[in-house]
């Protein structure tokens, strides 16, 4: 009986029968911060905001999306590197923070998801001067 049992796991393993556990809010706030990341990374403004909340696409359309990444290349230089994606909880809504390296210097990307898991806010954010 236990060797069945065993036997069906195995098999439900190999041939992709289990179910994954269902993604946290927060990994899947990580998987829009790296989608709107990508797509900002290769110049498709309209891609990059697919996952926006109603609000915020009326806040940040394609133009104004394109405005803000065009301005913070010019003032930081060409992205070099999309940065490890650290994500949490912050005030009972997901939020994930990226370093963007740029030429000259770090930008954090703060993306925050709302709990339908739609991107409710998004910020460039520069370093502080010392």
């Amino acid at each position: 009986m236990a060797r069945r049992i065993a036997g069906a796991a195995v098999l439900a393993l190999c041939c992709g029968l289990a179910q994954a556990a269902p993604l946290t809010a927060t990994a899947r706030c990580e998987q829009r911060a790296s989608t709107l990341l990508d797509a900002l990374s290769r110049a498709d403004y309209a891609g990059a905001g697919t996952a926006f909340s109603a609000a915020l696409a009326g806040r940040l359309p394609p133009a104004a999306l394109e405005t803000l990444w065009t301005e913070t290349g010019a003032a930081h230089g060409a992205l070099r590197v999309i940065g490890r994606l650290h994500g949490g909880v912050v005030n009972g809504r997901s939020e994930v923070f990226v370093p963007l390296m740029f030429e000259k210097t770090t930008v954090t990307a703060d993306v925050v998801c709302d709990p339908d898991g739609s991107i409710g806010d998004f910020r460039l954010t520069p370093p502080r001067a010392h």
